[in-house]
């Protein structure tokens, strides 16, 4: 699910199959709905969703356990009011930022038009991966920091579990060689003055054929999960170390993020930027989240997130 490509955001689904997943999401089996036209249904398959015409009725086979919004609830300690779970969107960080909810999540079982960072898209087939956002309003700006906060609340879930996890600087979950998901935060300017914050997480979990070599999900880890039990874990961790970043700053969580990051620290990467590709070794991060590197023959700088992007070389 989670692999970027520069690619523009496909169309959407028509108003017709969006209306009847959201009816399909509510219930196991719409038994009046008559016959659905044809073209409705190669539409679904068009964009992946398993839409099946039985003798019962209209249904959707998911191909694993669908999302559920009271296990998510439980093991998360929230309200279930506080989530939302839709079929299908183009982004659960689009649902989010243009949501009340405060707090609230958003999750999707499949995706058109996910974004990443650098202005990238991405999307995610029917019922087999973990596509969530978190979303809340503060007074106070946007702290790019929460990112690497974000990562290391995914890696502490997951890192008894599966071995060769590790944190990419800023916002991606590898596992060896390969990227295991990513995260992404955003933020809008509300007419009260106040920010609209999203965090997005797109988190490979089941297997998935069309994944690129360069991408594994928990399923080829042989690590066989519940998605709402990983998203309530996941969630309540969050909830926990948001609480610390926004008492503490980012100082507290240093020691654990270089442990989480230790692939990467003194190794020499691939920095990518305005002035093109060139290596570097990553020597740190700082109180503030930017990260330091140092190319040959000179001085140590510091990189903000949102300017560079960088990537191990191959070994």
């Amino acid at each position: 699910m989670y692999w970027e490509t520069a690619i523009s955001a496909p169309e959407a689904p028509t108003a017709a199959l969006q209306k009847l997943l959201e009816v399909l999401a509510d219930v196991e089996c719409v038994n009046d709905a008559g016959v659905v036209p044809t073209a409705l249904l190669q539409e679904a398959e068009h964009w992946g969703i398993p839409l099946r015409q039985t003798a019962e009725g209209l249904q959707l086979e998911y191909p694993h356990a669908p999302l559920s919004r009271p296990e998510i609830a439980a093991v998360a300690n929230i309200p279930e009011a506080q989530i939302r779970i839709l079929p299908a969107c183009a982004s659960t960080n689009s649902a989010m930022l243009d949501s009340d909810a405060n707090p609230g999540i958003c999750l999707a079982e499949s995706q058109w038009a996910g974004r990443g960072r650098r202005a990238r898209h991405w999307s995610s087939p029917f019922g087999r991966h973990l596509a969530m956002s978190y979303g809340w309003t503060q007074a106070a700006s946007i702290n790019p920091a929460l990112t690497l906060v974000a990562g290391l609340g995914v890696f502490q879930v997951l890192q008894k579990s599966i071995s060769g996890l590790w944190i990419k600087w800023p916002n991606d979950i590898w596992i060896g060689g390969q990227k295991l998901g990513g995260l992404l935060l955003e933020a809008r300017r509300l007419p009260s003055g106040q920010n609209r914050l999203v965090l997005g997480l797109g988190l490979n979990v089941h297997d998935d054929p069309s994944l690129p070599d360069t991408a594994t999900s928990l399923a080829q880890q042989q690590l066989n999960l519940s998605r709402s039990h990983l998203a309530g874990q996941i969630i309540r961790r969050w909830q926990e170390d948001f609480v610390r970043f926004d008492r503490d700053g980012l100082e507290p969580f240093l020691p654990f993020w270089n442990e989480a990051a230790a692939p990467m620290m003194r190794q020499i990467v691939q920095i990518s930027d305005a002035r093109g590709h060139y290596p570097a070794e990553v020597l740190g991060i700082g109180g503030d989240g930017r990260l330091q590197v140092q190319e040959p023959d000179k001085a140590p700088v510091w990189l903000s997130a949102g300017d560079v992007s960088l990537r191990p070389l191959a070994s």
